[in-house]
């Protein structure tokens, strides 16, 4: 199994994250003075990796405050809201 793990800059950006992927088998740790995580438990095979980089990225395209940080397989990635047409 798989775990892939954002890192969001405060609970309330972590707990919109957790809302966001609630379809998917997620977890939230909150932070006491530093960043919160959420986890997400993949199982799914490569399906389900799709469905939850393309949640995370109409989550982060909606509330429209920055990039998320994600960790997958010890590498780490940025995922930013795509371009809005010019």
């Amino acid at each position: 199994m798989q775990t892939l793990t954002i890192t969001a800059v405060t609970r309330e950006s972590a707990r919109g994250l957790c809302e966001a992927l609630s379809a998917f088998d997620v977890e939230l740790f909150e932070g006491d003075n530093g960043p919160s995580t959420v986890e997400v438990r993949l199982g799914g095979g490569d399906r389900e990796v799709v469905d939850v980089l393309n949640a995370i990225e109409r989550h982060v395209t909606e509330r429209k405050a920055g990039p998320a940080m994600i960790r997958l397989n010890e590498h780490d990635y940025t995922l930013h809201a795509p371009p809005h047409p010019g």
